[in-house]
């Protein structure tokens, strides 16, 4: 079973697991197996310390607070999010005004 993972954070990771490089780039939801996102993220384990340290966010037991901090930009879901393919609403938006002239000569030079 494949899930899936968002990077919200500022800093993107690239890692590899079973032979694969996975890229995370913030914003960017990569599909991962659930195998991957254990072993990268810690997915389905209570205790997530052995993550923080494989990937060097602590050297201390005492960062574990700040680690963990880092670790939960990463979202890990069993769906893939769903895109808003919505436009932003234009309420409340005023247009430009544009002044439009009748006639005038072309700025556009023409070669022969």
């Amino acid at each position: 079973m494949n899930v899936f993972v968002t990077n919200y954070g500022d800093t993107p990771l690239t890692i590899g697991w079973d032979g694969v490089l996975y890229n995370f780039e913030k914003n960017v939801t990569v599909e991962i197996p659930e195998g991957a996102a254990r072993q990268l993220f810690g997915f389905g384990c209570e205790d997530k310390e052995f993550v923080l340290v494989r990937h060097g966010w602590i050297k201390l037991h005492s960062e574990l607070e700040e680690g963990l901090k880092i670790l939960e930009q990463f979202v890990i879901t069993n769906e893939p999010p769903v895109q808003n393919s919505s436009l932003p609403s234009a309420v409340g938006a005023i247009p430009l005004r544009i002044n439009k002239s009748a006639g005038g000569k072309s700025s556009i030079k023409r070669v022969a």
